[in-house]
């Protein structure tokens, strides 16, 4: 089992391996971990004997022959590490949020905007943010969660569904004239969250949608 450190040192890798889109040096590493090269090179071998890296070898440009230099590739491992964190630090997220909303109160919804503004991945700002927008949503007059529900459902394409379900509340805010200061923090986040949105990858997408069908079942 890989230590924390072992764990920086291969995000360190991988960080730059996709920065850089080809094989990385030991000599970077140690400049984005602030450690000299030689601790870097050592470390790098005791994943590569983990197969959390591979070990590839060059020769210096213009040379056919002559010492080579080492440099690391992530391998399938290191990235099926990472994205069983991932899924856990998004499964425990999600389960908070689903509870704060099922229990929600105005107090809950100013502590969601509270930390969605420190929320540092766009995954994590549009939980947040659609956490926030359906606390608010069911605080209005008038609403029917049911029919916003449906609609959601009915939606094919996750995208759409999560730009259709923002539209709603932007529409139910002025609907119901509402001006305090919650909602005018929400309407200014509204294009960050699209911005997000956008970014987000397909799996992601349909997390996030996934996500809100659930909050919606706990709401209504």
């Amino acid at each position: 089992m890989l230590t924390n450190r072992r764990k920086e040192f291969l995000k360190a890798v991988t960080e730059l391996y996709e920065e850089k889109k080809e094989p990385v040096h030991y000599s970077d590493v140690a400049e984005k971990m602030k450690i000299s090269k030689w601790t870097a090179y050592d470390v790098l071998k005791e994943l590569e004997k983990g197969e959390y890296v591979k070990a590839e070898y060059y020769l210096e440009e213009g040379k056919s022959q002559g010492r080579s230099t080492v440099r690391f590739v992530p391998t399938e491992k290191a990235y099926q590490l990472f994205e069983r964190v991932e899924n856990n630090e998004w499964k425990i997220l999600r389960d908070n949020l689903i509870d704060r909303v099922k229990n929600g109160k105005s107090a809950s919804l100013e502590e969601l905007l509270h930390e969605m503004f420190h929320a540092s991945k766009p995954l994590e700002f549009c939980a947040y943010a659609i956490a926030a927008f359906l606390l608010k949503l069911r605080m209005m007059t008038g609403i029917s969660l049911e029919s916003i529900e449906s609609n959601i459902l009915a939606c094919v394409n996750p995208t759409s569904s999560l730009i259709l379900f923002v539209g709603t509340v932007l529409g139910a805010s002025l609907y119901n004239r509402i001006k305090s200061d919650v909602d005018k923090v929400l309407s200014e986040n509204v294009k960050k969250f699209y911005t997000y949105l956008n970014e987000l990858d397909q799996k992601d997408i349909h997390l996030l949608n996934n996500f809100l069908k659930d909050l919606l079942a706990v709401a209504v």
